[in-house]
């Protein structure tokens, strides 16, 4: 954690003129949380995220600017089941001797949650878990006419009851957005946004039904190929670990134009909610690469990339090094093994004309 930050949160305080930082909680590329308490031991909690204009190339009102119009965006959702909820906010900006701010701090009130942590495959009934609740997350957010655009694994929490629940950064820029997970029409000026959040949804689902591969990404290849060629129209086929029926659904999801996929969340989680979830398809585990084996295959084909884009020229090995194939030692055996028998035949046919003459 940054001390400079836990000094400047206690320049501010009392936060919203009664909150104490208590503790620090955990940080991430998200922000940075903290447990509050006020004077009657009460408990909430804050979460910081510094921006930093310098670092985007643009303007810090700007940026604070757009997370205000978000988080606002936000307040009437506080309480909301499976939303990260956001209570009250506030922006500070960071004293910048002898010139404008440059770099402010964003303070969002919140509730206990906590990120996401995986350890190997997603049992599938918790996977199952995790899709209904973002599913009806998304749903209450699109009623109150809210849209993410930025809905991915990086945004999902948990509560301190164990549901999952989907969150929306206040420095979301559709400028300065990943297209891991967005829609083909958000390059477009004009899109239907609500549709564009079933797509990113369905994206989601996809991964996580995929043993962990994005749609037309392979083992041992990198996102940015996928991404690209799923954007420039590809098709590809259902995620190999959901059963038929989910898959069906995932895929509707992600129909790439958008007048193809469900009308509304509503219809979403009507059909995701009639989907029976009363065994684990045996394809859902048969189906996951552990994270480990992916580095190592990720790793290695980065290393026969870097090989060919710097050995132009072939060079010959030296007849010393030079490996054996397994079809040459193979083409190798048969050979020995024919003149085995060759030179048996031989010696039994000397024998057999030796008893003839000599042995009467």
């Amino acid at each position: 954690m940054d001390n400079s930050l836990e000094r400047r949160l206690s320049g501010y305080e009392p936060l919203w003129n009664e909150w104490y930082v208590d503790s620090f909680m955990w940080e991430d590329s998200l922000g940075t949380m903290f447990s509050l308490k006020d004077k009657n031991g009460r408990k909430s909690a804050v979460r910081v995220l510094t921006v930093d204009s310098t670092a985007c190339g643009r303007p810090l009102s700007e940026l604070t600017a757009a997370a205000i119009k978000r988080i606002n965006a936000r307040l009437p959702l506080a309480g909301e089941a499976f939303l990260v909820s956001a209570r009250n906010f506030t922006v500070k900006n960071i004293e910048n001797v002898g010139a404008p701010p440059v770099a402010a701090d964003i303070l969002v009130q919140t509730d206990d949650y906590r990120p996401l942590e995986i350890d190997g495959q997603m049992p599938y009934i918790t996977a199952r878990k995790l899709a209904d609740n973002i599913c009806r997350g998304i749903r209450t957010a699109h009623r109150n006419a809210f849209t993410f655009g930025d809905i991915c694994p990086e945004n999902l929490r948990v509560d301190s009851e164990g549901h999952f629940c989907l969150d929306a950064p206040c420095t979301y820029l559709p400028a300065l957005a990943d297209h891991t997970y967005a829609a083909p029409e958000t390059f477009s000026d004009s899109y239907d946004h609500f549709k564009a959040d079933i797509y990113s949804f369905g994206i989601m689902l996809y991964q996580l039904f995929n043993g962990g591969l994005l749609p037309l990404q392979k083992e041992g290849e990198s996102q940015e190929n996928a991404v690209k060629a799923r954007l420039d129209g590809q098709p590809f086929d259902p995620p190999a670990g959901a059963p038929p029926d989910l898959g069906r659904f995932i895929m509707q999801c992600c129909m790439p134009h958008p007048e193809s996929r469900y009308a509304d969340m509503d219809e979403v989680y009507r059909v995701l909610s009639q989907l029976p979830v009363d065994s684990v398809p045996p394809q859902y585990e048969a189906c996951y690469v552990p994270t480990e084996k992916r580095r190592k295959v990720e790793k290695r084909s980065s290393e026969v990339k870097e090989n060919s884009d710097t050995m132009h020229i072939p060079q010959q090995a030296s007849p010393g090094n030079t490996p054996i194939s397994e079809e040459k030692e193979s083409r190798g055996m048969r050979m020995y093994v024919l003149v085995l028998l060759y030179m048996l035949l031989g010696a039994v046919g000397v024998f057999l004309i030796y008893s003839i003459f000599f042995l009467k």
